[in-house]
């Protein structure tokens, strides 16, 4: 089989990524490919295409909505504008109806399609070419992956909006259209189910924009109406009519599922032949189902839905699977599909239908072992953990990592650690390149070491040689200056940082930040750091950085240069002194002055070649590196934000996953069967699911394997070269990956060494199993479960028996479970193999079966043989039901009927096409009273009295009867038991009898008397009206002188006579 899920507006779209869900954590994306489901979802925003909401997230990866499944209807759509330019819109004509009338109603339109159903349609309607390609792509990719198969759609609308509610009527009769088109025949190649959800009985008051329950009788009654258009040849044109094509280019042509005479008159009537069906049938469901289970949230009332249509498409293909086929496509209630008119005559021409009861509901308990669910609980709980230790590091011995920072982390020890600056090539002798740098620092040739380690051995050099000069001192200060100026790295000092100062911002600063990131992302990746550290690490480093610069402009420099002033004056001083001296005194203070003046130069030039360091090269390589360090703070900021952003997930995809949050809070064991009223129960222990992840938690060893599996795999991942890049493939869908491959292998290895008995393990344990350990030696409380299983898997609609019981006019009587509320219970349980679980599963099937109430006439299936290990269901579908059976639907059309009275807009925008009154009510219309019978009968009695139909028999009874002749003229009186004419409207049983026959003659004698006249010529239908009118008032005359009746029946008959009066004025003969 194939399968094509169309979601309307809101309700539809949660409804099929519910389904989408379970199907992306049930299936990898490999199994995925080859099924055969697609996937339409159409609104009026996009708000559900948001891949970046976790509840998308599944064991399989992300289950969004491409864009490729979504048909917009809005975001290019202008109501007014279509109301602008209604001739340019040709096939909304029918729609917009009286534009100015419709348009006034309807504009203008706000969010969505602002809860007006006849705003919603036009979108949907305007955007009909777009809707059909969608369906025949989705067709085509469904057929090519399942060549031949039966082809199910399945189509979702909520009814009290405006979007769904006001499209569904078109998304039905288009979509059976193109079927039609196609040639696909129903039954046998195809079925179309319909799902809408009932408005609540008390929805939020933020739901009710003022028109949520309105709208929903408004969809009925336009349901009701489409599922009841058939045509045969003698019903002929007397049906309700389709609704409008807005597909057709014939203007205000209706649905029309026939090749015979397809001519734009009778595209304008419609046709859907008798045989055909425009769905198989209609699911209304509520979100209470029949044992008073209130379901609050809408995500859970689509999951239920999505659950039941997955059984459907997933059923194995067994007894249960074609039972189930049945009631899905209705085919089980072939021959009862409609209820017929009960008003109408079955002697003046077949009843029409009326009322379809091609409705159903349906009810679902699931009682699984979410074994996929606690298995990422169990991996995201201890990642979780592991991303708090990648953010803060800080462990106890209690809790495990702790979500706070390390208040013991101290920056700056850590910055000040031994070598930790020149390991980040950031000290002061990096910084003044006193120590290489780059890599061609080295190859340069030039030595590192202290100024001192290049100045002192030269200057004692050049000492030696300046002595043998005729002016020594002169000598000796002119080759200082030449190593300054030349020599030093055999470029001088200025020129050597100046050279390399090019090189700061591309190569030396870029240099030293990258020691700093990789050296930081070495300890992170280590698990010695965490990335909240080392953001403090790098803030502190780039304000000390700072700072350094400030301080070598501020303080440094300026003491530098005063020393080299200092030390330039005791140079001067002293060759002044020795110059100064005489000839005698000279040889003698030489060698003093001489040493002191080259001791002196020495220090001058560590001084000088210190301060040109720092103006030429430090002081801005700190202010670049202040700037890379920022910049790399930010990256390892942004770092530790996604880090946040997937602890915030991961503790959302917790809460998702299960409620351990509540489960770890109860006292006592809690494994989820203390509330069997809800519609999935989730079976296992809470307690030891929470003992598990404790035990793992606070085990540093084990957290400490996790936490390095994990980094080393995410930094695989990013292909970060060992740095803070690569950020944005952080994301969920990588950590999600990690987790639930590489972790998780861990985290069941670990299970299985902590939990070595069946009893004690969490995961891997099926479900009976898991019953048995539970009931095996307690039959009443398996029999207790069986029952409460039972009962909590009630039908997600409340119907009122009353109207199920109803035996309308001209419609078989009812029989529940033969022609009216046909109901199936199909319970699943996993097949056994062990023969101790074969047995309790017998015994748990023979309780199910024992479990079923008599008398709701429920056909019950249980299947041993279910493909899941870890999940019992049971599956309630009822149908061939009328709408008015649904208690709810009086309440809908209480509040309809109220905007209605309120305001004449209403009539219009609450339903799709039309206004109010084209539509017939959903409801029967009850048995007249008598007195109701006797106003409908009487003015037609005294016509025919009149007429001479009704007589006195004089001759033999003395009584009043229907008059008649026979081929020979000769006149008979069959009695009707009364002497007086005006007693016989008071007999109510002769009234009840009579009434239909007296309708059938007084328009068989008219037609008769009419016959021989012009009805086009009116004087001669006046003057033949004038003559019976007299006749009528002479008889009645002579009645009520001869007879005398009382007051009050004198007032009856002076009333009915004017009623009769006026009806014959009004009987207008066939021309």
């Amino acid at each position: 089989m194939a399968d094509i899920l169309i979601g309307l507006g809101g309700t539809g779209g949660k409804i099929l990524k519910a389904f989408r869900q379970r199907l992306w954590t049930e299936f990898d994306k490999q199994q995925r490919a080859r099924l055969p489901i697609s996937f339409i979802y159409v609104d009026t925003d996009n708000a559900m295409l948001n891949p970046n909401d976790v509840s998308y997230e599944t064991i399989h990866g992300n289950c969004c909505f491409q864009p490729n499944e979504f048909v917009d209807i809005k975001t290019h759509s202008n109501v007014d504008a279509i109301f602008s330019n209604p001739q340019g819109h040709k096939k909304l004509l029918g729609l917009l109806g009286n534009v100015a009338e419709t348009q006034t109603a309807v504009c203008p339109v706000g969010a969505a399609a602002d809860q007006k159903r006849r705003a919603g349609r036009i979108l949907f309607a305007s955007n009909i070419d777009a809707f059909l390609f969608k369906l025949a792509s989705s067709v085509q990719e469904v057929n090519e992956k399942e060549v031949g198969g039966m082809l199910n759609i399945h189509l979702f609308a909520g009814l009290a909006g405006g979007t769904g509610s006001g499209s569904v009527i078109d998304a039905i009769a288009q979509t059976r259209k193109w079927l039609f088109e196609h040639n696909y025949e129903e039954d046998k190649q195809y079925h179309l189910t319909v799902f809408c959800q009932l408005p609540e009985n008390t929805p939020p008051p933020t739901w009710n924009t003022g028109r949520y329950k309105a709208n929903g009788y408004g969809a009925l009654l336009e349901l009701n109406n489409l599922f009841t258009s058939h045509y045969n040849a003698e019903w002929g044109n007397r049906t309700a009519k389709p609704c409008y094509d807005v597909s057709s280019d014939v203007d205000f042509a209706r649905l029309y599922l026939s090749y015979e005479a397809p001519t734009p008159d009778n595209l304008h009537v419609g046709r859907i032949p008798a045989e055909l069906k425009v769905a198989g049938g209609l699911i209304l469901y509520s979100n209470k189902n029949d044992y008073g289970h209130t379901v609050t949230e809408p995500t859970d009332l689509a999951r239920l839905v999505a659950d039941f249509v997955y059984a459907k498409v997933f059923l194995p293909r067994n007894d249960q699977q074609q039972q189930f086929e049945r009631f899905y496509s209705f085919e089980n209630i072939t021959n009862f599909r409609d209820e017929y008119d009960e008003t109408a005559d079955p002697e003046l021409g077949s009843p029409l239908p009326v009322r379809t009861r091609a409705i159903g509901s349906f009810g679902i308990k699931r009682v699984i072992v979410p074994e996929t669910a606690m298995q990422e609980h169990i991996v995201y709980t201890l990642g979780l953990c592991s991303l708090f230790q990648m953010k803060y590091n800080n462990w106890s011995n209690a809790s495990g990592y702790r979500d706070e920072p390390n208040a013991s982390f101290a920056p700056l020890s850590y910055i000040n650690k031994e070598g930790r600056l020149a390991g980040w090539l950031l000290s002061e002798d990096h910084l003044r390149l006193k120590k290489y740098v780059l890599d061609s620092d080295r190859t340069d040739g030039w030595l590192e070491g202290e100024f001192s380690q290049y100045w002192e051995p030269c200057i004692d050099a050049w000492g030696e040689v300046a002595k043998g000069a005729d002016h020594s001192f002169n000598k000796l200060v002119e080759l200082c200056r030449s190593g300054y100026e030349q020599g030093f790295r055999d470029k001088g000092v200025e020129k050597f940082y100046s050279e390399r100062a090019r090189s700061i911002v591309e190569s030396y600063s870029r240099t030293i930040t990258a020691q700093v990131e990789v050296e930081l992302f070495k300890a992170w990746k280590d698990g010695k750091l965490a990335l909240n550290q080392i953001v403090q690490v790098l803030e502190l480093l780039t304000s000390e950085t700072r700072k350094r610069a400030t301080d070598y402009v501020e303080t440094e420099v300026p003491t530098l240069e005063r020393e080299c002033r200092e030390r330039q004056k005791y140079i001067d001083d002293a060759i002044a002194e020795y110059l100064n001296a005489g000839a005698l005194k000279r040889p003698f203070i030489f060698k003093n002055r001489y040493e002191r003046v080259m001791q002196m130069c020495k220090q001058l030039y560590v001084r000088k070649t210190e301060v040109a360091a720092i103006r030429l090269f430090a002081q801005p390589l700190a202010n670049e590196l202040v700037h890379k360090l920022s910049d790399l703070t930010e990256r390892v900021t942004a770092f530790e934000q996604q880090v946040d952003t997937l602890i915030q997930f991961s503790k959302e995809r917790m809460v998702s996953l299960s409620d351990m949050y509540v489960g770890s809070n109860a006292e006592g064991e809690r494994d989820g069967m203390e509330n069997m009223t809800l519609p999935i129960i989730e079976f296992y222990s809470r307690t030891k699911l929470s003992a598990l992840e404790q035990k793992l938690r606070v085990d540093q060893d084990k957290m400490t394997s996790i936490n390095e599996s994990l980094r080393s795999s995410i930094i695989e991942a990013l292909q970060c070269e060992e740095r803070f890049t690569n950020v944005n493939r952080f994301n969920y869908q990588l950590l999600s990956r990690l987790l639930l491959s590489n972790i998780f292998s861990k985290v069941m290895s670990y299970h299985n060494m902590l939990c070595v008995e069946s009893k004690d393990k969490v995961l891997g344990v099926p479900i009976l199993e898991r019953l048995q350990q539970k009931y095996g030696h307690r039959e009443e409380a398996l029999a207790q479960f069986a029952r409460q299983l039972v009962v909590a898997s009630g039908i997600f609609t409340e119907l009122d028996m009353t109207q199920i019981q109803q035996h309308n006019a001209n419609t078989v009587p009812p029989v529940v479970g033969q022609n009216i509320l046909m109901k199936r219970l199909l319970v699943s349980l996993p097949k056994a193999e062990d023969p101790g679980l074969i047995e309790f599963a017998n015994e748990l099937k023979s309780k199910l079966e024992s479990s079923i109430p008599g008398g709701t006439g429920a056909s019950v299936n249980v299947s041993m043989e279910g493909t899941s290990s870890n999940e019992i269901s049971i599956i309630s579908m009822v149908n061939g039901y009328p709408m008015r059976a649904i208690s709810s639907v009086k309440s809908l059309k209480a509040e309809y009927n109220r905007l209605v009275a309120l305001d004449p807009k209403n009539k219009i925008v609450l339903l799709g096409e039309g206004r109010d009154g084209d539509y017939r009510d959903i409801f029967a219309v009850p048995p007249m009273t008598p007195a109701e019978e006797r106003e409908l009968f009487v003015p037609y009695l005294i016509l025919l009295h009149g007429l001479d139909k009704i007589l006195f028999d004089a001759d033999k009874t003395e009584e009043y009867g229907l008059a008649s002749k026979d081929f020979f003229g000769n006149l008979s009186i069959v009695s009707w038991g009364h002497k007086l004419f005006t007693d016989i409207p008071y007999d109510d049983q002769l009234v009840h009898d009579k009434r239909v026959a007296v309708l059938k003659l007084y328009n068989q004698v008219m037609g008769e008397l009419f016959q021989g006249i012009d009805a086009a010529v009116a004087n001669q239908v006046a003057k033949l009206k004038k003559e019976i009118n007299d006749k009528v008032m002479a008889c009645m005359g002579a009645i009520i002188k001869n007879e005398a009746p009382a007051r009050a029946r004198y007032t009856d008959f002076v009333r009915w006579t004017e009623a009769a009066i006026k009806k014959l004025q009004e009987y207008k003969p066939e021309v």
